[in-house]
């Protein structure tokens, strides 16, 4: 049959996953459960077929009425709807300009055959952006060697900031919109992957930053209960401090009267916001701050919080206290960090990078430290930020030639010990593989090349390269086996099977007992004990 055979039969009988050609360019048409998509076929960096659906609307446009409300799933449409190029991102600012649009809920699918071989169908990887919970798209990178690791990659929007976080802590709204927005995500990952020869049986949650901690908190959420099979959180977890918030109702009606308006209750405060344009909810964020809140080095400002008991409700107790108790759902899980998670603070242009900024933290440093301490009183916490600045600068004044120090206590503080305690309590709790990593590559085409470590985003950026072996083979390799990697956890549980081909090292499980992690570098290695003594030292504060 030739493409005009083919294109003839599409139109006539709505044949699923049916190629047509129209100049030069190849399409490709799927039914899905809402109508039937136009998609492309492409080819990925190494000349592998990659059939290509963008823009794919899993929810309705969340405006007007659905402001602040939780995810209504896409009705049906009549023809034949695009799929070729991503949906808008949702408000944000970027580069300090109010971007993106209310009509946001969209994912993207990317899938290396839209048939299944031999009755197989493929696992299934979906992504989950970072960018703390602020900012971020579903379209930042293109997965073309995942899917030359031959799974299905399906990556999302959600809502962010205020239109996604805000909660009234009572049933007006109840909060948590956004990752609602990724549960409903994944309900349409059930529904329809398989028509895009992906296996719903098989589904691996990834994120990073905002998004490890999305995925992490779908591992405590009911809501998501059987909706994914495993996950993998890189650089962040719940107990992150920046990824929860115990006051976000105060922050909203801080927020409101920084726009001009004094709200009587949960309702009025809902319906002033409801009309207030959405590029002037993404600015001035930090207005919402108490000022307490405000000392942060590191704040998200609009994130997850607890819900009243409801039917539809996300979260519904304090997230720390679920981890420590071990009630979430036990999965296969990867976790890990960078060595250096914060080194962009102590960078030129960082937050922590001159004379003056670092005098005003060695003369504020127990209040700045103690917001972030997950411990019940403001006593506690300011007696803990003490001990800190002991064990870390034995007591001495913070300077400048002590950057390195500075760094890695912040990330200790904002990424790592939220990290580690999150697998530690699986591994207490849970039977399932778990897998522990440190990212501690530093290259040419990282973020800070001759540092002393790899930064936060250091990790995404190597993931995704498009970099040629000649600009930094190391960090290509790298990539290689990250991706093989993570594609082999997502189909068979573990990253080192016995027939990895790119893999010199076997990443052996974490457990109590044996806490091995596998160090991400040139070249890879094993040891035990990641950070250690400093996690004891965490753990022991702050339990």
């Amino acid at each position: 049959m030739d493409l005009r055979q083919a294109l003839l039969l599409t139109v006539l009988f709505m044949v699923s996953a049916a190629p047509i050609s129209i100049s030069a360019q190849e399409y490709v048409m799927v039914d899905i459960d809402a109508g039937t998509l136009r998609g492309q076929i492409r080819t990925t960096y190494t000349n592998k077929t990659m059939y290509s659906f963008e823009g794919i609307p899993y929810a309705e446009s969340p405006v007007d009425n659905l402001r602040f409300q939780p995810p209504v799933t896409k009705g049906e449409w009549s023809g034949v709807r695009d799929a070729l190029q991503p949906g808008s991102a949702c408000p944000q600012l970027v580069n300090g300009a109010a971007s993106g649009s209310e009509d946001c809920l969209y994912l993207n699918v990317h899938s290396p055959s839209l048939t299944s071989s031999n009755g197989t169908l493929k696992a299934v990887i979906v992504w989950i952006h970072g960018g703390c919970f602020l900012r971020g798209r579903s379209d930042t990178w293109t997965p073309h060697f995942f899917v030359d690791n031959d799974v299905v990659f399906v990556s999302i929007n959600y809502r962010l900031g205020l239109l996604g976080f805000l909660s009234t802590s009572d049933d007006v709204v109840p909060g948590n919109m956004g990752l609602k927005d990724q549960t409903e995500a994944l309900r349409w990952v059930q529904r329809n992957i398989e028509v895009f020869g992906g296996d719903p049986e098989r589904v691996t949650l990834l994120g990073h930053s905002a998004g490890a901690a999305s995925a992490h908190y779908h591992i405590l959420s009911p809501l998501s209960n059987g909706l994914y099979r495993s996950a993998i959180s890189m650089s962040g977890s719940v107990l992150c401090p920046w990824a929860f918030s115990k006051n976000a109702t105060d922050r909203a009606l801080r927020f409101a009267q920084y726009l001009g308006y004094t709200a009587k209750n949960s309702s009025d405060l809902v319906n002033f916001l409801k009309t207030v344009d959405a590029n002037i909810l993404v600015k001035d964020v930090h207005k919402a701050l108490s000022d307490e809140d405000a000392l942060s080095l590191t704040t998200c400002v609009w994130t997850p919080s607890v819900e009243p008991e409801h039917e539809s409700a996300f979260l519904v107790e304090d997230p720390h206290l679920m981890v420590q108790e071990g009630r979430y759902n036990f999965v296969p899980y990867v976790t890990g960090s960078t060595d250096l998670e914060q080194l962009s603070q102590t960078q030129p242009g960082g937050q922590l990078s001159t004379e003056e900024q670092v005098s005003k933290l060695n003369q504020s440093f127990d209040e700045t430290i103690a917001c972030d301490l997950r411990l019940p009183t403001r006593e506690e916490q300011l007696g803990a930020a003490q001990s800190i600045k002991q064990f870390y600068y034995n007591d001495s004044d913070i300077t400048l030639q002590k950057n390195y120090i500075t760094a890695l206590l912040s990330s200790h503080l904002f990424f790592v010990e939220g990290v580690d305690g999150a697998i530690r309590s699986m591994a207490q709790y849970s039977s399932e593989p778990l897998y522990y990593y440190q990212f501690a590559y530093n290259g040419p085409t990282t973020q800070f090349p001759g540092g002393p470590g790899a930064a936060h985003d250091d990790t995404v950026a190597i993931l995704f390269t498009t970099k040629t072996p000649d600009a930094d083979p190391d960090g290509i390799m790298i990539r290689d086996q990250m991706i093989e990697m993570f594609a082999n956890f997502a189909k068979y549980d573990n990253p080192t099977p016995e027939d990895a081909s790119n893999l010199t090292e076997t990443w052996w499980t974490y457990s109590a007992s044996s806490p091995f992690y596998l160090k991400i570098t040139s070249p890879l290695s094993t040891a035990t004990n990641m950070d250690e003594p400093y996690m004891s030292f965490w753990h022991d504060l702050l339990s």
